[in-house]
């Protein structure tokens, strides 16, 4: 049986990493607003990452975790979620980002990955609230938050520029107490 590991990076996961982009190049585009430079599609530009994550890790500014799909024989990298525009003080609250490689989807790890990654973001990282904004046209990716029991707050209209496109988005927040609620309640 096929098990989920969610845990931060390290830099012996550089190789891994970079294979997960170089396979994954055109479909993890499709919803970034980040336009990768050709050094990050290296080894020394995953490095280069891994060092950035935990740099910013460690001065409480954003957590990147590796996803990998563990089971009898193997051992591999498939995901990724991270934690960003880390607010503390009365706010206490972040946004998650995710992304998997497209042979992955559809199986629902990238929904048992996602709430493995909350279950630090809550209790190990004390944030209060974990928000999201997702573009209405991918589907998949709203339903994973729904089923973890994200609430729409919003819509965002031209929010975001991916490609050459301004898109809307779908705002999408989790407390603490409700993700405790919907967890004792499995």
């Amino acid at each position: 049986m096929a098990q989920l590991i969610v845990r931060p990076y390290t830099y012996e996961d550089a190789e891994e990493k970079l294979q997960l982009h170089q396979e994954n190049r055109e479909h993890f585009q499709k919803w970034s607003p980040v336009k990768r430079k050709e050094e990050f599609f290296t080894l020394q530009g995953q490095i280069d990452s891994i060092k950035e994550y935990l740099k910013n890790s460690s001065e409480d500014k954003r957590y990147d975790f590796a996803i990998f799909l563990k089971d009898d024989s193997s051992h591999k990298l498939i995901g990724e979620v991270q934690f960003v525009f880390v607010e503390r003080g009365p706010k206490q609250s972040c946004m998650v980002g995710y992304q998997i490689g497209e042979k992955f989807n559809g199986h629902g790890y990238m929904t048992k990955a996602l709430e493995i990654a909350l279950k630090i973001a809550f209790q190990e990282l004390k944030f209060h609230r974990v928000t999201s904004e997702v573009n209405p046209e991918n589907k998949a990716s709203l339903r994973v938050l729904e089923k973890l029991g994200f609430v729409k707050e919003g819509y965002l209209r031209k929010n975001l520029k991916v490609g050459d496109e301004w898109c809307d988005h779908v705002c999408v927040a989790l407390l603490e107490e409700e993700f405790i609620a919907l967890n004792h309640s499995k």
